[in-house]
């Protein structure tokens, strides 16, 4: 019984100093883990007109993805992704949301990760999680980031995702990737029509 007690005891103790390293520097440890202002912004795999691509990654090919991430006050990020495969994947609805959860000290160690979900019956948070993501790798010198595909139920995704900030053909891929998946929600209630006018004339 006492020996359980120490134990106890020993824990307390660990976890009271854990608390009383962290308190006195929680605003920079805070702003070490969110990063706000590096994670904040548009990403995309699209480097044409950067003559040094491959500093930032981005000298392999890759289809045209775009990433928008907001952190949050309490490090928790809210996004969008959109990519050809995805919304062919997903053609009913194309809000498919990039999400993480407010981090914590273990992501010092441990890769952060991202949720895609698609937006069903009006509540993204309680939407199922398509695919999951965890990034492996920041490059604070030229604004890139690596992402590594841990699932992804829709097979759409490559095993690898670099993306890069603000790079110059951002909006002219989000609006590309925004009428094709348009078109991809379109052609899905073309191929649906036949099948519902057949089954309405058997009824």
């Amino acid at each position: 019984m006492s020996g359980r007690i120490t134990t106890l005891c020993t824990a307390f103790g660990v976890v009271i100093a854990a608390v009383g390293l962290y308190l006195p520097y929680k605003n920079e440890l805070n702003a070490a883990l969110y990063q706000r202002e590096f994670l904040t912004g548009k990403w995309s795999t699209d480097a044409e007109y950067i003559i040094n691509s491959g500093d930032l990654g981005l000298d392999k090919p890759q289809s045209i993805m775009t990433i928008q991430l907001f952190v949050d006050k309490d490090g928790s990020i809210d996004g969008e992704f959109i990519s050809e495969g995805l919304c062919d994947a997903m053609p009913l609805t194309w809000n498919i949301t990039f999400n993480s959860d407010s981090p914590s000290l273990i992501n010092f160690i441990f890769a952060r990760k991202f949720q895609i979900r698609q937006l069903v019956n009006g509540a993204m948070d309680k939407s199922p999680v398509v695919a999951t993501l965890k990034l492996v790798d920041e490059d604070h010198k030229h604004n890139s980031i690596v992402f590594d595909v841990v699932n992804d139920s829709t097979g759409t995704l490559p095993k690898q995702i670099t993306l890069a900030k603000n790079l110059p053909k951002f909006e002219e891929n989000y609006k590309y990737l925004q009428s094709y998946c348009a078109n991809s929600t379109e052609k899905m209630y073309e191929k649906m029509m036949p099948e519902i006018r057949n089954l309405n004339k058997g009824l």
